[in-house]
């Protein structure tokens, strides 16, 4: 069986309810990452979330602190086989820099102390267009409406995930084929917040129906709240969506 787990539904800052970006998409004994946010904690507290995986990849979205805090936490998962993971990063592809020169940046002395080698085994750059990961054919495009360029993600024909983005036309073809969209959702329209850089709930949802998804599932959603209305629009425009929760599973 094929699914995806969220660890962190939130974006930002974590609440009570919910960790920063980060879910496990598992097919058998192999599993990727997606970002690192807080939300890695999860595989520290409840290490079952990994029983019988013994191949783990980490896909960066971006760098952005709510997306790779977590790289800290790693090193508390090194009593399962699986782990340090591969490592993948945008860097080479969003700013003609390194990945691992960036992470190890962040992940080393004066911030952190412990080896980089409890986090990552390898650092490698991802492609725009497909590569091999895990057990998928991942493919990745470009999003130019954020802050700073972010990465939409393809796992084959199973899953999309869109984060950190405003409203991009160019990811209803990415998407399009695609069982399952996780995209943000990060306003509602009646109280708008950072529109130039972030995703309405409206908005997710229009990605989803004109790419024909099976399913939206509303991720990096704002620490404030306001989710009853954003999910109230988004369901509105896209039947079958879902509110993300830490620890919602979904089949792929």
């Amino acid at each position: 069986m094929t699914d995806v787990i969220i660890l962190g539904g939130g974006g930002w800052i974590p609440t009570a309810e919910r960790a920063t970006c980060s879910a496990l998409v598992r097919s058998g004994e192999r599993a990727v990452l997606i970002d690192a946010g807080t939300g890695i904690e999860r595989l520290v507290s409840d290490p079952s979330l990994l029983d019988g995986v013994s191949e783990l990849d980490l896909v960066f979205t971006h760098f952005h602190l709510d997306h790779v805090v977590g790289l800290g936490y790693l090193p508390g998962t090194r009593a399962i086989a699986s782990t340090p993971p591969r490592v993948w990063g945008p860097a080479q592809m969003l700013f003609d820099s390194s990945s691992e020169e960036i992470l190890r940046r962040f992940a080393g002395p004066p911030f952190y102390d412990a080896d980089f080698g409890l986090i990552a085994s390898e650092v490698s750059e991802l492609v725009e267009g497909e590569q091999a990961i895990g057990p998928f054919t991942l493919s990745t495009r470009i999003q130019t409406g954020h802050s700073t360029p972010t990465l939409a993600l393809r796992f084959d024909d199973l899953l999309t995930y869109c984060t950190d983005t405003s409203y991009d036309e160019g990811n209803v073809a990415f998407a399009t084929g695609s069982r399952v969209l996780m995209h943000e959702a990060w306003y509602s329209e009646d109280a708008p917040d950072v529109p130039e850089i972030h995703s309405s709930g409206r908005e997710a949802a229009t990605v989803a129906r004109d790419a024909g998804v099976e399913q939206l599932v509303l991720i990096h959603l704002h620490p404030c709240g306001n989710h009853d209305a954003v999910f109230a629009e988004a369901s509105a425009t896209f039947a079958r969506t879902v509110l993300g929760e830490d620890f919602l599973q979904v089949e792929l």
